[in-house]
């Protein structure tokens, strides 16, 4: 559809901008591109549920948490733009944070509707995931914001959901990926790409906030970006079905294995370097996890029925 390369071109601008400072000072960043660009895309999504209606549920609570997320770019930009001392949190922080619940119903609803069986050992996969994906958070991120003691108990809470809730719905893109036998189709690739791109953002933003350093619009079109593509996700056809067959070879294994080397990992750091305490409590989730889907992936005997 041209909208998608016409909204593609748009963040493009907006990056040139903040990256390269093309267009001149606050050119296109002070016509307030990005909350067009979010507005744009969560009426994208809503209109596919007005178009299609087979499958249109899961598509409502994700367009509503997109525009959720738009509302606090517009309320953020109308109240705070150009402010050196801008509140934190803010209203539009609890906007921005509704876009994670509404998301996750959206994902589970989906789910129900386009995967049939549910297969514990995949979803294992989905766990290990996440962890690896926690790991480099906890580190630069997480233990930031518990380090810091001179915030207040709402920006310390702020502080620590984005992150958290951004590793959450990364593990659970990913733990689909790995039901699906990591062949996900378009619908879920650009979603959980979307995402990713959004915890991105989100993670700079965590980053340069426990600092105490906050660099405003250098990555902001990586929120645009994420919200385009999720855009792009409902309109992206149906979502590929149930897999059928066995997960087999390295797919089997990759993520479990990934988990132990960055348990591993954590530990040889340790070695040399002073370990905090989240960093530990990770590695011994992730042994926890291995463990756990050792014993419920374990060989069990057919001719009797029974688990050896």
């Amino acid at each position: 559809m041209p909208v998608w390369w016409l909204l593609g071109l748009l963040v493009a601008v907006e990056a040139l901008h903040e990256v390269l400072g093309i267009g001149g000072p606050d050119a296109v960043f002070g016509l307030g591109i990005q909350a067009a660009l979010q507005v744009v895309a969560a009426a994208l999504c809503i209109a596919r549920c007005s178009f299609e209606r087979e499958g249109r549920r899961p598509w409502l609570w994700i367009g509503a948490g997109l525009w959720a997320w738009a509302l606090g770019t517009v309320l953020w930009d109308v109240l705070y733009n150009g402010n050196p001392a801008p509140p934190y949190p803010t209203a539009a922080d609890a906007l921005w944070l509704a876009w994670y619940p509404l998301t996750a119903i959206g994902m589970a609803v989906l789910i129900q509707e386009r995967v049939q069986a549910f297969e514990l050992p995949r979803w294992m996969d989905g766990v290990a995931a996440m962890l690896v994906v926690m790991t480099p958070a906890v580190a630069l991120i997480v233990q930031p914001v518990a380090d810091r003691s001179a915030d207040t108990w709402q920006a310390t809470a702020v502080d620590f959901s984005y992150p958290i809730l951004d590793v959450v719905l990364l593990g659970a893109v990913l733990g689909v990926f790995g039901l699906l036998a990591w062949r996900p189709g378009r619908t879920w690739l650009l979603l959980g790409l979307g995402i990713a791109v959004i915890a991105l953002a989100d993670g700079f933003f965590s980053i340069q906030q426990a600092r105490g350093v906050l660099v405003e619009g250098n990555y902001s079109f990586l929120w645009s970006a994420g919200a385009v593509l999720i855009a792009a996700a409902s309109w992206a056809g149906k979502p590929t079905a149930d897999f059928e067959g066995d997960v087999v070879g390295w797919r089997s294994i990759l993520l479990p294995v990934a988990a132990q080397l960055v348990a591993a990992g954590i530990q040889v750091y340790g070695l040399f370097f002073e370990l905090g305490r989240s960093e530990r409590l990770v590695t011994l989730i992730v042994l926890i996890m291995v463990t756990v889907q050792i014993v419920i992936s374990r060989p069990r005997a057919v001719e009797s029925g029974r688990a050896p």
